[in-house]
C-alpha cells in the first residue's frame, strides 16, 4: 500500500506557546513536515529581520524538520474586497509573506484570495475581473520571481469555496507557480470531497487534515466528525498524490493530545510521520 506522507501544521499553538517550544515538540512527536501559520504571535513578518529570518530556518533544519508551507492568517486580508485601500493592504501583506517563504526555505505559501460580501454576492466572475484579478497577479508575479508556490486554497462562504471556482482561477492565471491547496475540512460543508479531487488532481500539492460533522466548519480532530478518511486515502492513492497532507487541527487547550490521537488514526489508515 502506498505511504501517504503527512506531517502537521502548528496552528493550535500559536497563542499559548513559543514557536521554539513549539518546534521542539513537533520534533519530540516524531514530524518531519511541517506548515507554520506565519502569524503574530508566533511571527510579525514586518518586523521579522533577516537574522531572525536566518535563525529560524537554522533551527527548523538543525531540527531535521522540512519547512513545507507557510500560512499567514486570512482572518482579515481580503484581495477580493470592493474597498481598494483594503485590497492593496492585503496585497501588500501576501507579497511579504511570499518573500517570507523564500527566506525559511518554504515553496509553498498557502493563498485564501478572499470572500465575498455574504448578503451582497456578486457573482465570482465579476468579483474576479472588478476587484481580485490585479492583486492575484501581482502575488503570483511576486511567487514566481520567489521560485515560491502561490497555492490557491478552498475556504467556505469565501470567493473561492468549490473545486470549480478553483479551476475557474487557474484558467484565469495560467501560471506554473500557482498551484491548489485542498483543504477537506473546508470542502466538507459545501461539496462532496472525494469527486472533487478528479478536478484538481493535475495541479493538487499540497492537502488539509481535519474533521467536522460536515454542517459546522471546524478543524476537529480525526475522529470526532464524520468525514471519510478511509476513502480520502484510497483515491489520494488512486490519483498517485505525491505531496504532503498537513494535519491541521485547531485545540489550543491540548494541541498535543488532539494530534497524536489524529496521528494514530490516521496512521491506520496509510499515512505516515
Amino acid at each position: 500500500m502506498q505511504a501517504l506522507k503527512l506531517g502537521t501544521a502548528q496552528y493550535a499553538y500559536i497563542l499559548n506557546y513559543t514557536m521554539d517550544y513549539t518546534l521542539k515538540e513537533l520534533k519530540e512527536l516524531g514530524f518531519r513536515y511541517i506548515e507554520i501559520m506565519t502569524a503574530p504571535p508566533h511571527i510579525w513578518p514586518p518586523a521579522f529581520d533577516q537574522n531572525q529570518r536566518k535563525a529560524l530556518r537554522n533551527q527548523i533544519e538543525n531540527l531535521g524538520l522540512e519547512l513545507v508551507a507557510i500560512n499567514p492568517t486570512y482572518l482579515d486580508l481580503n484581495m477580493a474586497s470592493p474597498n481598494p485601500g483594503m485590497r492593496e493592504e492585503s496585497v501588500r501583506q501576501i507579497i511579504d509573506q511570499i518573500t517570507l517563504a523564500h527566506d525559511l526555505g518554504a515553496k509553498l505559501i498557502v493563498v485564501i484570495i478572499g470572500k465575498r460580501h455574504p448578503l451582497i454576492a456578486y457573482p465570482v466572475e465579476v468579483v474576479w475581473d472588478k476587484f481580485a484579478k490585479e492583486g492575484v497577479l501581482r502575488c503570483v508575479e511576486h511567487a514566481e520571481k520567489m521560485n515560491v508556490i502561490f497555492g490557491l486554497e478552498n475556504g467556505p462562504s469565501l470567493f473561492i469555496d468549490t473545486v470549480d471556482r478553483i479551476r475557474f482561477v487557474l484558467d484565469q492565471v495560467r501560471s506554473s507557480h500557482m498551484k491548489v491547496v485542498f483543504d477537506v475540512a473546508n470542502a466538507s460543508v459545501v461539496e462532496p470531497i472525494v469527486p472533487a479531487f478528479d478536478k484538481i488532481k493535475e495541479d493538487l500539492v499540497h492537502i488539509h487534515l481535519s474533521d467536522t460533522d460536515m454542517k459546522t466548519w471546524t478543524h476537529s480532530g480525526i475522529g470526532e466528525g464524520k468525514i471519510d478518511f478511509i476513502s480520502i486515502a484510497a483515491k489520494l492513492r488512486g490519483i498517485d498524490y505525491q505531496g504532503i497532507s498537513i494535519l491541521e487541527t485547531t485545540m489550543p487547550n491540548e494541541p498535543r493530545v488532539s494530534i497524536i490521537d489524529s496521528v494514530e488514526k490516521l496512521t491506520r489508515l496509510g499515512w505516515h510521520i
